[in-house]
């Protein structure tokens, strides 16, 4: 019985040894992501074109691809967060922390409809997010001490403000 106890017990140490190394690469492999150029990364050209557009010679600091939804989210060097379709079409993008969407960004990607209805509200200056979903329309986050969001149909039309509360 002693043999046996013996055995058990080496095996269930290599066991533990062998979970334990492999979390640890996980988190080292997670942590260990480098940024990576527009150019070299897997994502459509669309994608890659909006960014150049619209950040420069920025890098990648962290890339995701969705398996089911082949759907890409992306952080880039300055903080913003950008996701995109499988074709490439941006469908949200969030500014980093403290910061506002360029008016350039806004124009890209709303109807001038929706455009026009932040510019009259003076709240063109103060986006800081902005959702897509082909059924749904746009959210748009806004840096303002009583409204938090707007909520347009694809035409730009708007369906609802979200006051803070």
């Amino acid at each position: 019985n002693y043999k046996t106890f013996f055995i058990m017990y080496r095996f269930i140490q290599r066991t533990i040894l062998a979970m334990a190394a492999v979390i640890a690469a996980g988190f080292i492999g997670i942590n260990a992501q480098q940024a990576i150029s527009v150019e070299n990364a897997n994502l459509p050209v669309e994608a890659k074109s909006f960014i150049k557009q619209h950040f420069g010679n920025t890098t990648i600091a962290k890339f995701e691809k969705k398996f089911w939804s082949n759907s890409y989210e992306i952080e880039l060097a300055d903080g913003t967060d950008i996701d995109f379709d499988s074709k490439g079409k941006c469908t949200g993008i969030d500014a980093p922390d403290n910061a506002v969407l360029s008016q350039s960004i806004i124009n890209d990607l709303l109807p001038k409809a929706a455009v026009k209805t932040l510019t009259d509200n003076n709240l063109i200056n103060a986006v800081e997010e902005i959702e897509y979903n082909s059924s749904k329309g746009y959210k748009v986050e806004v840096r303002h001490h009583t409204i938090d969001d707007y909520r347009f149909d694809a035409a730009g039309k708007v369906l609802k403000v979200t006051h803070d509360n």
